[in-house]
């Protein structure tokens, strides 16, 4: 016998800050009827003020104050905040992922596991390459307690011009410090998307235009593949996740 998963589509919006994540994913939810429009998690930025009280709100808000105003939420303590900006990831995943995907309804997750995997590997390692080696140990990590995303759609652009905008949105000014990082940041998401091609699809905002970006996002979500979810937790008999509604066939 053989199984069929019937489930929805787990997708991450990948990126720099300033690069237009929420602007593009907003658009590209005005596509879709009311009644299949993805369901979008929100990414850190906007949770603290989302007025929800949850688990992973109140995570969140706990790194932000012991960063006392880092951007990067930098606490003095590394190890202990990516471990709870994992745990902020998996929360997402079982309160805001499963049901929807049960469904059948794509997820849309605003920032997820490699953006994680990006900065706090930067912050923990100041040589690239052990940067770049981290980031595949905290996704391996991750990946055994929750799925990383069917697709992860990397949005990319002119390094300088995003972070402008992101300080021009934001009403602050990097330091030469956090400009370094960001620029670190752009470098190693490349890596990441080249060492897994088939999982993390580039658009790079310098030879699109907003229209054509929107049309690509929305052609790559509705073909991404949807095979079974394998339930990573060590000791238990189910052999997939409950989103994965199986159906037996001979």
């Amino acid at each position: 016998m053989r199984h069929n998963c019937h489930r929805g589509s787990l997708i991450s919006i990948e990126g720099l800050a300033g690069v237009g994540k929420t602007y593009l994913t907003t658009r590209l939810l005005d596509r879709y009827p009311a009644t299949d429009r993805p369901i979008l998690l929100e990414e850190f930025s906007k949770r603290p003020n989302s007025g929800q009280n949850d688990l992973g709100r109140d995570l969140l808000r706990a790194l932000i104050t012991a960063a006392d105003g880092d951007t990067f939420l930098r606490g003095g303590h590394p190890a202990t905040e990516t471990l709870l900006l994992l745990a902020i990831k998996m929360f997402d995943y079982e309160a805001g992922c499963t049901q929807a995907l049960a469904a059948g309804r794509t997820v849309i997750e605003g920032r997820s596991l490699h953006s994680i995997a990006v900065y706090q590997s930067l912050i923990s390692h100041t040589e690239d390459d052990n940067a770049h080696q981290h980031a595949h140990t905290l996704l391996d990590l991750a990946a055994q307690w929750r799925p990383l995303p069917d697709l992860t759609i990397l949005i990319t652009d002119d390094v300088t011009a995003a972070v402008r905008r992101a300080e021009t949105r934001d009403s602050r000014r990097y330091t030469s410090e956090q400009w370094q990082l960001h620029h670190r940041a752009s470098a190693l998401f490349t890596r990441l998307a080249n060492d897994e091609p088939q999982q993390i699809t580039v658009l790079d905002r310098r030879h699109l235009n907003a229209n054509a970006l929107i049309d690509q996002m929305a052609a790559l979500i509705d073909a991404t593949p949807k095979p079974c979810m394998p339930n990573p937790v060590p000791g238990t008999a189910t052999a997939c996740r409950r989103e994965c509604r199986l159906q037996t066939t001979t």
